[in-house]
């Protein structure tokens, strides 16, 4: 048995050069339609005057003329303006202010808990640091993107409930 293995001596098409294909294709179609409407145009207007062509153009001056002082006085007037309905903007009714209800759960934060949020920033600011923990880092920063500001607004607060 003899096999025969033909190698392809052009590339497998890549997803680019599928679009551009597609592309090219549909600006060849879209030309032809737009040779086909000009020449269906053309003969059916091909036996029209100078004056008919004048008389179409007032014609048409006039009309979009008239539509566009219309718009304009529409409006001036106000009409359109009475279809806009306002609704203002109320505070809902369950709504709990975040700031003052954390502050009545747990005014004071232990030395524990503290020395915990410590050990955890200074963690993460070594793997920053650190090459191996970069992409570790990287990952946190992106996925939680208010972590280190809200450790530094607990030390914060921590702080000046020391001062207190």
């Amino acid at each position: 048995m003899k096999f025969n293995f033909k190698r392809n001596s052009k590339k497998n098409p890549t997803i680019e050069d599928i679009k551009s294909n597609l592309w090219q294709r549909f600006d060849e179609a879209n030309l032809r339609l737009q040779h086909k409407c000009a020449n269906w145009l053309e003969r059916k207007t091909s036996h029209f005057s100078r004056l008919n062509w004048i008389i179409i153009l007032f014609c048409f001056t006039i009309g979009t003329g008239a539509c566009s002082i219309y718009l304009i006085v529409n409006s001036i007037t106000g009409d359109a303006i009475k279809n806009v309905s306002v609704t203002p903007i109320n505070k809902p009714t369950n709504a709990v202010a975040f700031e003052h209800e954390t502050m009545k759960v747990n005014p004071v934060i232990s030395t524990t808990e503290f020395e915990n949020i410590i050990l955890l920033r200074r963690h993460i600011d070594s793997l920053g640091r650190s090459p191996t923990g970069k992409k570790t880092y990287d990952s946190i920063v992106r996925f939680r993107p208010g972590l280190l500001d809200s450790l530094q607004l607990v030390e914060q607060y921590y702080q000046s409930q020391l001062k207190k």
